[in-house]
């Protein structure tokens, strides 16, 4: 069994999904198989070290210019067409959808290949695209047009929790369609253990980490902290870029926070480190019911589990059970986060000594990619022997 695995990472797309598919590659060459990462991107990366990694350059093109984006679709469909001629029976071309429909050569149609083709899906597109770029938006018109169609070309599907798998079922049209919900997973070994701060009850650091969108929901946060009159200092930090940052900015602005909200910009390495190290609790998503999900599997979260710090999110998360002592989960709404409750939160973590270790350790045991790909491995398997498999 041979899997290429497709990434298309244009200018604009977040690392998080290109670190995603590193690791996913990673760790699957780790226990035998025979995969190679082939990037599509107008972007200048070297990855000489890692000889699973195969880059295709693209030409950079002007969103707004038609002709150039046309050209650069046939680009994507002339490497994609080359793998998929490479591939044979009982191998497997994996693809993280959505794709625009322009980028697929002819040949990934079903009666013209011989290898299999599975989707993995993060999200519920449509939610996303219409709470993103609005209902008149280029993405959002072809994914409601063209989206049967090309889900139809599919052989299996993943989703990363269960109700992103049962919602594309529906899309799909077709509940016999072989699927799988696999969590995301975490290099644990790619961070290290936070140091643990103190906390004197005075002053309650709080951390968010993103590349900051409106389902991350952190005006909801900014809301209850200009609501909340207590005894303690709270100061939020936010460490990343993203659209919706100049929002936050004037909100804080408005609401007189500037000296409780500290925008730190993209921060990597030790000087991300550092930010952990002074922080007592972590800000998870707040906001993704906003694109009509009620679970996440968000890597975020994970990176605060493997780090050991606790954290707060407004949905389910099927890698946790619902009593897991270092989540706050909050009303997946639009009311301004209750701080007061925050602040219990942050005693009671607090008072143990021993939670980012103990944190660790469930990381290890749970959301290690080494964990993940054994089961996508095994599920990959199982259709080559019986196609009708499920699960």
């Amino acid at each position: 069994m041979k899997i290429r695995y497709i990434l298309i990472h244009y200018d604009n797309d977040e690392n998080g999904v290109l670190k995603k598919a590193l690791n996913q590659t990673f760790f699957l060459k780790r226990i035998g198989v025979d995969i190679e990462l082939i990037l599509i991107t107008s972007e200048k990366f070297s990855f000489e070290s890692l000889n699973y990694v195969k880059i295709r350059q693209i030409n950079r093109c002007n969103i707004s210019n038609f002709t150039q984006r046309l050209k650069r679709a046939r680009q994507i469909a002339g490497i994609m067409k080359k793998e998929i001629e490479s591939l044979e029976v009982g191998d497997w071309l994996y693809l993280r959808y959505p794709y625009h429909l322009l980028v697929y050569p002819k040949n990934i149609i079903k009666n013209k290949r011989t290898c299999k083709v599975i989707f993995e899906h993060n999200t519920k597109e449509m939610e996303e695209f219409k709470l993103v770029y609005g209902i008149f938006s280029q993405s959002f018109i072809q994914e409601l047009i063209f989206s049967i169609f090309l889900r139809s070309q599919s052989d299996a599907i993943i989703g990363v929790t269960d109700e992103i798998t049962h919602y594309q079922l529906c899309k799909y049209h077709d509940p016999q369609k072989p699927h799988f919900t696999i969590g995301n997973g975490f290099d644990i070994n790619s961070v290290i253990l936070r140091l643990l701060p103190n906390y004197n009850g005075i002053c309650l650091h709080l951390l968010c980490v993103a590349n900051v969108s409106r389902w991350h929901g952190i005006d909801r946060l900014i809301e209850g902290l200009a609501a909340y009159n207590g005894p303690l200092k709270i100061i939020l930090h936010i460490a990343g870029e993203g659209y919706e940052l100049p929002h936050l900015k004037q909100m804080v602005t408005e609401r007189k926070l500037i000296e409780q909200v500290i925008f730190h910009g993209f921060k990597s390495g030790n000087k991300l480190d550092s930010l952990f190290n002074i922080c007592h609790i972590a800000i998870g998503s707040l906001g993704l019911h906003r694109i009509g999900l009620n679970e996440s599997s968000t890597l975020k979260a994970r990176e605060y589990c493997a780090r050991g710090i606790p954290y707060i999110i407004a949905c389910g998360d099927p890698d946790f059970p619902d009593d897991f002592p270092y989540i706050l989960r909050v009303p997946p709404d639009e009311s301004p986060i209750d701080i007061e409750s925050v602040v219990h939160f942050a005693q009671k973590v607090c008072s143990d000594p021993d939670h980012p270790k103990k944190m660790r350790k469930y990381a290890e045991e749970n959301l290690d990619w080494s964990i993940k790909m054994k089961k996508l491995k095994g599920f990959l398997e199982s259709l080559i022997e019986d196609p009708s498999s499920s699960a």
